[in-house]
């Protein structure tokens, strides 16, 4: 009965810290296992913020369905569609969350067909080409996937209100392949972007940054900063992330919307 309530953001907030806040950061770099596990701890900040009991969300990039749980918890009246690749994750994601809509599915710009990277010893790193991996030693092992676009996914009629995006490269295209979807909803986006991954699909930060607020015509900015209200990336903070490195994960929204309950 507490899901989808302040009440239930606060117990979620006292049981679940911050991992930075846990960690400590004295102004050297955040150790990247901490980085990541904070930025999953601002993406369901987020989501308490943009979310509404019957919102329908969308996972892209689902692995093990950590996400995809919080979006349920807090939305239980929505509808909720996940994608995974890998067909031993996709099966899992069926059997842990019967109600979820799981495409066992990459995402890109165009459907088909295509060879997709299973990276064995950390799959979380799979995807459709190769990246620069943060481990020497990635045992790779191609294999044959479904390739959809999430309009042709998503129904017409489908209001969504958000969309994680973490495929390890391939979000830019995945966002070409959702225009309309994302046009008609407005939805917030959280996605992973980088030289290390997305700049391995042939895209650079000013395709990224156009794409995002020209096309879209979002705000671009990281999760930190939106929670804090803070002003939104220039095309230089964005450019300088990029290469740097400093940040990875962004978050996209509507221009001029106030989405903070």
């Amino acid at each position: 009965m507490l899901k989808g309530t302040w009440v239930h953001h606060a117990v979620w907030t006292y049981r679940n810290p911050s991992p930075k806040a846990q960690g400590g950061d004295d102004g050297k770099q955040v150790a990247r296992e901490v980085r990541n596990a904070n930025y999953d701890w601002q993406t369901v900040e987020v989501m308490f913020r943009v979310l509404r009991r019957n919102s329908n969300c969308i996972d892209v990039g689902a692995h093990k369905g950590d996400i995809l749980q919080r979006m349920i918890d807090i939305s239980p009246g929505g509808r909720h569609y996940a994608f995974e690749p890998l067909p031993h994750l996709a099966q899992a994601l069926r059997e842990s969350f019967p109600r979820a809509i799981v495409n066992h599915a990459a995402v890109g710009e165009r459907s088909g067909e295509s060879e997709f990277l299973f990276v064995e010893n950390a799959p979380a790193y799979s995807g459709l080409r190769r990246r620069i991996y943060d481990r020497p030693d990635p045992k790779i092992t191609p294999i044959r996937v479904r390739v959809v676009t999430l309009d042709e996914i998503i129904p017409a009629s489908e209001s969504i209100a958000f969309i994680k995006l973490d495929i390890e490269g391939g979000e830019y295209h995945a966002i070409k392949g959702g225009i309309q979807t994302i046009q008609r909803s407005q939805p917030v986006i959280i996605f992973e972007a980088g030289s290390n991954s997305t700049g391995r699909y042939g895209v650079n930060p000013e395709d990224f940054y156009s794409l995002i607020t020209n096309t879209l015509g979002y705000d671009l900015s990281t999760m930190e900063r939106w929670l804090e209200r803070k002003n939104r990336f220039t095309r230089e903070e964005f450019e300088e992330n990029w290469h740097q490195g400093h940040e990875w994960y962004f978050l996209a929204s509507p221009t001029g919307k106030t989405r903070h309950s």
